[in-house]
């Protein structure tokens, strides 16, 4: 047995100590194991080996761990890869079904009836009657009828009488044919007013100041159809009117109409030809005024453009003196989102025809004479767009320039019952002409959800430069409108109206006296009319799909405005009245 002493007790030292024991032993048990062979076996005995010997330490190289990366430092060569297709058709063998077609049953049809009609009473003696009558639906014939007449007998403080009626009868029919269509309409209208437009309400009786309008007209037309896009369409027709007056004024006119159009690459040509004669009489005075117009287009679509090229030739004859001018025509369009936005550009330019039907249409007050000339249109430039802002919303806006001559104005005038009396007839109108350059830009808003909810804005600005005349007169410079339905539950429906006109221009006639040649002038002085906002509402309840009951409220804030000179208007109208279908 081995006992070794030692100083230091560390583990790293008795770890090594352990060590050395260990050999020696193993060494003093060889050397045993060897005598005992030799000899026999033999007991060695106990010995105490004490060894004693200064401590040395001794610090253990450390091993480090080779942290340096070894990569592949190979080559790495990538295979070569290779495409092939067979074409073999894969089986697509499949069955098709036939579609059945979608069948409208009968009851889902909307029943159409043959008449309809509004009648109502009103405050200011207003009796009111809309009658249509038409065929029922037809492959080969439509024809139709209507009535309407409105008349007022109510008074207006300080004025002459304003007592009016309108009346108008139409009858209208269209034949179907396999390769062609034929169309006729036949027409009335009797318009009755009183010039009121003086401020001594017994200084005339009603057959003095009694004006009465009369249109009778007809037209006759026949459109051929296209078996192919080879083939020319046809179209063709005639139209004749003559108007009226109890002054012995009158104007007949015929108007001759031809075209034709032919599909070419990517749209189609089209050539339309009119001679318009016209004859007009008022007192001793008579002469005819003809207009013959060419208007060849070639129209061209290609995806989201669309282009129209041609030109407006047109000649003009008025007593025999006349004059031929060209007009050029361009229309284009483009789709810069589809269904969207859009924008068009036009030039155009024409001869446009002012007649005493168009003038008593839309000032009944003429007077017993008027003068007639054409407007000619020089130059016409307008640009505009359309955008869908939303599925229910539209903004539409345009704006234009026209270079006019001979662009009509109506003026108010002083005529005498009988020549050299003093007594002043109430305020009639003529027609002045001048030279004027037309600034127009308009702007609307719609909204429309299903059929319960319609909502709008539009707003007009007209900017007349006129030659002669200082201002335009009786054209206001700014409308506005705002209108809009709501449907209440499923029976009631209302709508209303508010809209804006600016203040216009016009001419004061009186009858001065010249004390130098004892003689009488004509005095001018210019007027400014007032702008004016006037609203309308009318409720319809609509007690079963045949029958319902209205009432309308027009004015409903009692304003009191002028639209021509001297002539003021209804300060409130309402009506009440029902509809019927049968």
């Amino acid at each position: 047995m081995i006992m070794i002493n030692s100083k230091y007790k560390t583990a790293t030292h008795c770890f090594l100590i352990a060590i050395f024991t260990l050999l020696v032993s193993m060494n003093s048990m060889a050397q045993t194991v060897s005598d005992t062979t030799k000899l026999g076996t033999k007991n060695l005995g106990n010995e105490d080996i004490n060894v004693y010997k200064e401590y040395t330490p001794i610090l253990n190289d450390a091993y480090k761990i080779n942290i340096t990366p070894v990569g592949d430092t190979s080559i790495f060569n990538p295979p070569i890869l290779t495409y092939s297709i067979d074409p073999k058709p894969i089986n697509s063998n499949y069955n098709l079904s036939p579609i059945k077609p979608v069948k409208i049953k009968d009851d889902n049809i909307k029943k159409l009836y043959k008449g309809f009609i509004k009648a109502g009473y009103g405050l200011e003696n207003l009796p009111m009657v809309d009658l249509y009558f038409n065929s029922l639906r037809s492959k080969e014939f439509n024809a139709g009828v209507r009535f309407n007449h409105l008349s007022s007998t109510g008074g207006i403080t300080d004025y002459g009488n304003p007592s009016n009626s309108h009346d108008a009868l139409n009858a209208t029919g269209i034949r179907y044919f396999d390769k062609l269509s034929i169309n006729a309409d036949l027409g009335f209208k009797r318009d009755l007013v009183h010039y009121y437009g003086y401020k001594a309400p017994d200084l005339f009786s009603k057959a003095e100041t009694k004006h009465i309008l009369q249109d009778v007209n007809a037209a006759f037309g026949i459109q051929t159809k296209k078996k192919n896009d080879d083939a020319i369409a046809f179209n063709g027709g005639a139209a004749f009117y003559t108007f009226s007056d109890n002054y012995k004024s009158s104007e007949n006119n015929i108007t001759i109409k031809a075209g034709a159009e032919k599909t070419v690459s990517k749209g189609n040509a089209t050539l339309d030809v009119s001679y318009d004669a016209g004859k007009y009489n008022a007192d001793a005075l008579e002469f005819t005024r003809n207009i013959l117009r060419i208007m060849p287009r070639v129209n061209i679509k290609k995806n989201l453009t669309s282009l129209s090229i041609g030109a407006n030739l047109v000649g003009e004859t008025e007593d025999n003196i006349g004059s031929f001018r060209i007009y050029p025509y361009l229309l284009a369009s483009y789709q810069l989102i589809p269904e969207t936005f859009s924008v068009y550009g036009k030039v155009n330019g024409d001869l446009q025809r002012n007649d005493l039907r168009s003038f008593g249409n839309q000032n009944p007050y003429l007077g017993k004479y008027t003068f007639l000339q054409n407007t000619n249109n020089k130059i016409m430039f307008e640009a505009g767009t359309k955008i869908k802002l939303d599925h229910n919303l539209i903004l539409t806006a345009s704006a234009s320039y026209s270079d006019l001559s001979n662009m009509p104005f109506f003026y108010n005038t002083v005529d005498t019952v009988s020549p050299g009396t003093l007594r002043d007839f109430p305020t009639t109108f003529n027609v002045k002409y001048d030279k004027a350059t037309y600034i127009k830009a308009t702007g609307a808003l719609e909204y429309k959800f299903a059929e319960k909810t319609t909502a709008g804005i539009s707003i007009e600005y007209n900017n007349y430069k006129t030659n002669k005349l200082s201002k335009p007169l009786y054209i206001p410079a700014l409308r506005a409108g705002l209108h809009g339905s709501y449907a209440i539950a499923e029976k009631i429906f209302a709508k209303a109206d508010i809209f804006y006109v600016g203040e216009s221009n016009g001419l004061e006639y009186g009858i001065g006296i010249d004390t130098t040649q004892a003689s009488h002038l004509l005095v001018t002085k210019e007027i400014k009319l007032k702008g004016y906002v006037d609203a309308n509402l009318t409720v319809d309840y609509r007690y079963t799909k045949l029958l319902s009951v209205f009432i309308s409220l027009n004015n409903v804030g009692f304003t009191r405005y002028f639209r021509y000179y001297n002539y003021p208007n209804y300060r409130f109208v309402g009506m009440a009245g029902l509809t019927y279908s049968f």
